[in-house]
């Protein structure tokens, strides 16, 4: 955090003077001529060049050095320890389809992904196809070229367009390097697995004309194993599933039903009371195998005195190797005639439940491509007070290919069991081997390959202007004006046998086809008055023009949306003296629904939850089925009727430079975030069941336990947060080295949120998995050559007494607060390089859990480090 200068503030006119914006390139503006030359940036939040780091909306900055101070491997990793980003954010694991397993996100102020927009350079940057193009992968930008990060703790819908309700996040990359650099890190957790490599080649060219950066990054890490993770040999242990490498069955009138003998001898299952349930646990990846290569390349070239050209390109290729476990026959349940010959009851087997383990693991490969090119004119025409411009073209595309190994076509198992060629229930008393034997062979018969594709496409092409409109002694009037249009074509596809809903093991069926439009136009305006007062406000309306092929109505439904809207933003700021900034701003949000919320057909998955309503009925008594970790057959899909979200934002706060070694920044915020899209969850719709006594989004048997349930996307009438940020660093000189002391804090007052338009309000602030406190300190020492850090990573205590009481169930669990801490050693030596050693989470601490037993993912991978203690090494050597 920075505050402007006395020189910069006795020059405040001659900046507004020369207001030149660049949106495609945050960093160093050209050199303005007043009366001294005073060095011009761009500061994420406003997109008019100035001199002061501060303005009215708050913006965290995390530097190259701070990011190195980390250890951390991604730049996911670095912005989930983001004090601000209070909830935590999603980290790819093992389990999700659509190329979601190999992507990561943020969650600004615990808004959703979607609410937070990312930008590199000052642009957006491509979508992922897993969340429909709405929000990117933080974990595909290499470490290597990044600059700085710039978090602006503000919406800033009006700056930079939907999407940016909570937030936005602004990676800059490295410009204008000379040289050769190599960098090369080692990362290795106590924990089995989870080593990850990353080598670096930077290189730079300049001329008087021009520059230009290339630089490469090869990163790999291998995969965690879940049972290396969560204690399995707990007694509490209880993550088992009655979708079993030997076959449970039930009838009419009885409960699920296994051969023991047969369970005895197989791994990985256990017998419970006349079941025979799977350890779903012991086989599965936490985290994949990851394997990318990463290229980014930026130049520019002087074509004239007042005409530069200027461009990026940038490419990023990962393979992404996952693991769930077995495929259980689950999407169509197979059911045995009461006349078979392997029937062991002479009764009607209504349900069977079976996992092809047989066969292997449900293993899938994720190939992820994203390939993004920018050319751009920027300029200055000696008109009136100078007129800069820029015009720009952006074409994007982000592709996910992904192939599911040993899945099962349902029709083909009950095929199988139909024409009494394989005795599942081993009735005959065969041998264990050749049982397994005719396991094989009938999983062998009905295996199937997924294969999915994702490509999201986008051309962007966009200009704007920027001049000084008045400057009269103590008043001054900067302005941009610009104007954006983007085509986007988005579409994703499973293999038939996937969309047709008759494989099990797989996520298809969410087939997308759709284009949208976008077009927008804004202006931005920047006011000094007297007083060392200055009002910023800014404006803009945006159109998008969607339309997508509703897959599941036959393919012939065709529907089209649009959406627009003009939001706008205030501010104001004023120095009572120099070293204090106070800042307050307004704004107003929107977000039209992406692609896949409105298009996408319907995808089949099996969620775990309890049906508390059946479950605390009395006289209803099935332990396997209410067990927590039972799963419950959910189909998601798109909804056409969505509505724009709407929401707005305000902040109150400043800025105080105590001395010249010592800062603070308090900040308050307050969101309202109307309409919101949600997708959904079981456990959402199974606690708004018990609240109002039935649900449309449950469907149920007979004998009333769930059949499946509708899950899906939908408009959630609002969401209300507010809460304080508070910030402060000290910087101290000594004799024996210099010392850089930050601390941020974070505070959740409240976090309202209400399902729909007839639920009441709920506060989540302090409840499981929503913490309200969170913290980062660090502490940097330098002398000479040598270097150490020591930084906090802090989240607070959280009560699950809410869902104890709403459930009527004492087994979720507080959480307790959490304190990581890491170390690093540095050594610059002389043959221009350095040496890095360091340890994160030193004291293995780890994160709390949801239930009273040792269940599989029960800890929030997203808020909390589960991989303990870890050793890493940093080479780098310039040439």
């Amino acid at each position: 955090m920075s505050t402007m200068t006395l020189t910069a503030r006795a020059i405040r006119r001659g900046l507004l003077a020369a207001a030149a914006t660049s949106v495609a390139f945050s960093g160093v503006a050209f050199a303005e001529e007043a009366a001294e030359k005073v060095e011009r940036i761009e500061v994420t939040g406003s997109r008019i060049k100035q001199v002061d780091m501060e303005t009215v909306s708050p913006v965290t900055v995390i530097d190259a050095a701070a990011i190195a101070m980390t250890g951390e491997k991604t730049v996911a990793d670095v912005l989930n320890n983001s004090a601000i980003n209070s909830f935590g954010s999603w980290r790819g694991v093992s389990g999700f389809g659509a190329g979601a397993s190999s992507t990561s996100g943020v969650n600004l102020r615990g808004l959703g992904e979607s609410a937070t927009l990312v930008l590199l350079d000052g642009r957006r940057m491509p979508g992922t196809s897993s969340s429909s193009g709405a929000s990117a992968d933080t974990s595909s930008i290499p470490m290597s070229i990044v600059e700085r990060i710039e978090i602006l703790r503000d919406g800033a819908s009006a700056v930079y367009g939907s999407d940016a309700v909570a937030g936005v996040i602004n990676i800059i990359t490295k410009k204008e390097f000379e040289g050769v650099q190599l960098d090369y890190s080692y990362e290795m957790p106590e924990v089995e697995g989870g080593d990850a490599n990353r080598l670096s080649i930077a290189t730079g060219f300049n001329t008087d004309k021009g520059n230009i950066t290339l630089t490469y990054e090869y990163y790999d890490t291998k995969a965690v194993m879940d049972r290396d993770i969560w204690n399995m040999d707990d007694p509490t242990y209880g993550a088992y599933s009655t979708f079993s490498s030997v076959p449970n069955y039930k009838t009419a009138d009885s409960g699920w039903m296994s051969n023991k003998d047969i369970c005895e001898q197989t791994d990985n299952t256990v017998v419970s009371g006349d079941a025979c349930v799977y350890s779903y646990g012991a086989v599965t990846k936490l985290f994949g195998d990851v394997t990318r290569n990463s290229l980014l390349s930026n130049f520019s070239y002087d074509i004239t005195d007042d005409i530069q050209f200027r461009g990026r390109a940038s490419a990023s290729l990962a393979e992404t190797e996952t693991r769930f476990a077995g495929t259980p026959v689950s999407t169509n349940i197979p059911t045995m005639s009461a006349d078979n010959i392997y029937n062991p009851t002479g009764e009607d087997i209504t349900a069977i439940r079976m996992r092809s383990v047989q066969i292997g693991e449900r293993d899938t490969l994720t190939e992820t491509n994203n390939f993004d090119i920018l050319a751009g004119l920027v300029g200055f025409v000696d008109v009136g007070n100078g007129l800069d411009w820029e015009a720009n073209v952006q074409h994007s595309t982000s592709t996910t290919n992904s192939f599911g190994y040993n899945l099962v076509n349902d029709n083909l198992i009950q095929q199988g069991i139909d024409s009494q060629q394989y005795d599942i229930f081993n009735t005959t008393g065969m041998s264990y081997a050749d049982w397994d034997a005719q396991m094989t062979d009938l999983y062998n018969s009905a295996a199937h390959t997924g294969v999915y594709q994702g490509k999201f496409k986008s051309t962007q092409v966009d200009g704007l202007v920027s001049t000084l409109l008045v400057d009269d002694g103590d008043f001054s009037l900067a302005m941009v004006a610009g104007a954006e249009y983007e085509m986007i074509d988005f579409k994703q596809t499973s293999d038939p046998e996937s969309a047709a809903g008759i494989i099990s093991g797989g996520s298809g069926g969410d087939d997308v086809n759709a284009t949208r439009d976008r077009t927008a136009g804004y202006v931005e305006l920047q006011m000094g008055l007297p007083a060392n007062f200055e009002i910023s406000a800014a404006l803009r309306y945006e159109r998008y023009e969607q339309e997508g092929q509703l897959t599941g109505a036959g393919g012939d439904v065709v529907n089209t949306s649009t959406f627009d809207a003009v939001v706008p933003k205030l501010g104001v700021s004023w120095r009572p003296v120099d070293s204090l900034l106070l800042r307050a701003s307004y704004g107003d949000s929107f977000r039209a629904p992406n692609m896949g919320e409105m298009f996408s057909s319907q995808a089949l998955s099996f969620e775990s939850s309890t049906d508390f309503l059946w479950c605390n009925t009395p006289g209803n008594d099935d332990t396997q089925y209410c067990d927590a970790s039972n799963q419950h057959k959910t189909w998601f899909g798109g909804n056409p009727n969505l509505e724009a979200e709407e929401g707005n934002s305000f902040t109150l706060g400043g800025v105080w430079n105590v001395t010249d070694n010592w800062n603070l920044e308090l900040s308050y915020y307050s969101i309202t975030y109307d309409n919101k899209i949600e997708s959904v969850g079981v456990s959402d719709i199974l606690r708004d069941e018990i609240r109002d006594g039935s649900s449309d989004y449950v469907t149920r048997d007979a004998d009333g336990k769930i059949a499946f349930i509708e899950s899906g996307v939908r408009n959630i009438a609002t969401v209300e947060t507010s809460g304080l940020d508070f910030v402060t660093g000290y910087n101290l000189e000594t004799g024996f080295g210099d010392f850089k002391f930050k601390a941020e804090l974070s505070h959740v007052l409240d976090f309202n949120k209400q399902d729909n338009a007839e639920s009441e309000m709920i506060d989540y602030a302090g409840l499981v998995d929503s913490p309200d406190l969170r913290g980062n300190f660090s502490a940097a020492w330098n002398y000479d050559d040598f270097s150490a850090a020591w930084t906090t990573v802090y989240i607070g205590s959280q009560s699950a007494q809410y869902y104890r009481d709403l459930y009527e169930w004492d087994g979720y669990q507080d959480y307790a607060t959490y304190i990581k801490h890491n170390v690093q050693f540095g050594y610059n030596h002389s043959m221009n390089g350095s040496i890095t050693v360091g340890v994160n989470n030193v004291f293995d601490k780890e994160g709390s859990n949801w239930y009273d037993y040792a269940d599989y993912r029960d800890v929030s991978v997203g808020l909390y480090d589960v991989l303990g203690r870890t050793y890493y090494v940093r080479l780098s050597q310039s040439f």
